[in-house]
């Protein structure tokens, strides 16, 4: 007989929580798993580590008037450790004095004013603009722009920027949407595109940015040469598509946060460099075969053969033929179009202009269709949602079918007279449309009065010419089969410049590093001056530089030159 093991001892049933319970049971385990990352981050602040990356910030103890300013470290919230110096920390008074009239300008390096530093930007020549046009009103105009940062940072610089109390949001960008922070082919986009707003959030957490400087280095190098994830970008395919679309959906929602904080808001185009700017990377055809690969590389030689010799219809005639075949070569369009110029049609080149900017692969110039966009986002909108086409406005002054060197420095970034211009599209739009004021000819300076009221020199142009030699030297702009003709343009355009400066200028001016020619030349060339025993020239670079900026006390003491690297 088998052994009885007894009866079996009954398990007691489990009480059960309450789902009330359970979920304060969840939230407590939560909290007490993030309660050291809390306790971290109020330490870290309290110790001052960090950067802030509020857009709009008090200004502690300030000597000179104004309560808050524009932070530049904004911008650690889009890219992190990598400085993109914006935006222009300029002081202003909150709450807004009565009867100021305040614009906040939002965008890139072309509002930045890149390469040019912020006091000589399109916003303060607007400024300059509307204060000449009413001399009896009041107008302060805050630069935004920060380099290289496209639409998706737009959007939360427009709503934090509301906080500055604008009469006026105006935005004028397209031309990073592929290459920066949520781009459709940027480096800087290792996150879905609708995590960037989460990721801005992270990045001004002071535990993030200590994680950040531990874990990983800042990029070193120019962000036009690290961004780009791809410069073979073909019009019809699903990046640009992507590109697009996102570009028009955070138009709108910057359109919507001004509508909903009752202020109106500005939607510009943005022209770009088509004619003095070969495309950067023209695409082919992936089905062609080799014998017709032969005969297209026959035809493009055989036009610039025709070409070189002004046969220029002949040259045409190759080119068409060569585009018929393939109808997706940014060279052949550009080409085509340089025939057409030099042939006097000038509607159809700059048609063959824009095609040609739309094929290049390279996507650093904002597309055509993105004015469309905007238009679409402004019409759809209320009244105080505004419209102006500031790149058909500025075709219209250019001597050539499209804007060229005449207004840019490279491929998108304006000359001192290409942001003149815009400002003073921009400035008779507001006068008109928002002041509802007769626009006054006679009250546009002269360009010597122009440049006596921002403070600017013939150094400027120099320090810009060389920034742009640098930019179309490098990759990827250092594609383009025009780079050594661009190049030599810009090379000749400096040994003018600097023809024109006395020997000790050459002398300074040369000694001076890149980033002081961009930021502080007029310091730079105060501290030579100085150092040169010129006291009276020296003197002359620091009534300027207070000039430009009125509250930036470092021009009181010159920091010694340093050596060019």
């Amino acid at each position: 007989m088998s052994e009885s093991t007894g009866p079996s001892k009954a398990i007691p049933p489990q009480p059960r929580l309450s789902r009330r319970r359970l979920w304060l049971f969840r939230l407590v385990a939560v909290v007490l798993s993030i309660s050291p990352l809390v306790l971290l981050e109020i330490g870290l602040r309290l110790a001052g580590y960090g950067n802030e990356t509020r857009l709009v910030v008090p200004v502690p103890g300030a000597s000179v008037p104004g309560t808050h300013r524009l932070n530049p470290a904004a911008d650690r919230a889009y890219y992190g450790p990598m400085d993109l110096s914006g935006p222009e920390p300029r002081p202003l008074v909150l709450p807004k004095p009565k009867g100021l009239y305040r614009i906040l300008v939002v965008g890139g390096s072309t509002v930045a004013g890149f390469p040019f530093p912020f006091e000589l930007a399109m916003p303060r020549q607007l400024e300059i603009v509307l204060r000449q046009q009413s001399p009896d009103r009041q107008f302060e105009v805050l630069n935004a722009g920060i380099t290289a940062i496209n639409s998706f940072s737009e959007v939360d610089i427009v709503r934090q920027g509301i906080a500055s109390e604008p009469d006026l949001i105006l935005v004028h960008s397209g031309h990073n949407e592929f290459y920066g922070p949520g781009g459709a082919a940027s480096t800087a986009s290792v996150f879905m595109p609708g995590l960037h707003p989460l990721l801005q959030v992270l990045r001004r957490q002071r535990v993030f940015q200590l994680a950040g400087s531990v874990l990983r280095r800042p990029p070193k190098g120019n962000p036009q040469e690290i961004l780009p994830a791809d410069v073979s970008i073909p019009l019809d395919g699903p990046v640009f598509a992507r590109a697009r679309e996102s570009y028009e959906a955070n138009l709108r929602q910057m359109a919507a946060l001004a509508v909903e904080a009752r202020i109106p808001i500005l939607l510009t185009t943005v022209p770009c460099n088509l004619r003095d700017q070969c495309p950067m990377h023209s695409l082919s055809r992936s089905d062609l075969t080799d014998q017709q690969q032969q005969e297209q590389a026959e035809r493009y030689k055989a036009a610039c053969r025709h070409a070189s010799y002004r046969e220029y219809e002949a040259a045409l005639a190759a080119l068409t033929a060569a585009r018929q075949l393939d109808p997706t070569s940014a060279i052949l369009a550009y080409r085509e179009a340089q025939c057409l110029e030099m042939l006097g049609r000038k509607r159809a080149a700059a048609d063959a202009y824009v095609l040609a900017g739309d094929l290049d692969g390279c996507r650093f110039r904002a597309p055509s269709s993105f004015s469309a966009a905007v238009q679409r986002v402004a019409s759809a909108g209320p009244d105080t949602v505004l419209f102006c086409d500031v790149a058909a406005r500025l075709r219209e002054q250019s001597e050539y079918p499209e804007p060229g060197e005449d207004f840019f420095l490279e491929h998108v970034h304006y000359n001192l007279e290409g942001t003149w211009r815009v400002a003073l599209i921009l400035g008779k739009f507001i006068h008109e449309t928002l002041l509802h004021a007769e626009w006054q000819p006679e009250r546009v300076p002269s360009d010597e009065r122009r440049d006596e009221l921002l403070g600017a020199t013939p150094l400027d142009r120099l320090a810009v010419e060389s920034y742009a030699l640098m930019m179309v030297e490098a990759w990827p702009l250092n594609l383009s089969p025009d780079c050594a003709l661009q190049s030599e343009r810009i090379r000749t355009r400096l040994r003018q410049g600097l023809g024109a400066l006395s020997p000790l200028e050459r002398k300074i001016f040369a000694d001076l590093n890149l980033d002081t020619i961009q930021y502080e030349v007029l310091l730079g060339m105060a501290a030579g001056y100085r150092a040169a025993g010129r006291e009276d020239l020296a003197r002359e670079m620091l009534r300027r530089h207070r000039q430009r900026r009125p509250w930036d006390t470092s021009g009181l003491e010159i920091a010694p030159v340093s050596p060019r690297q």
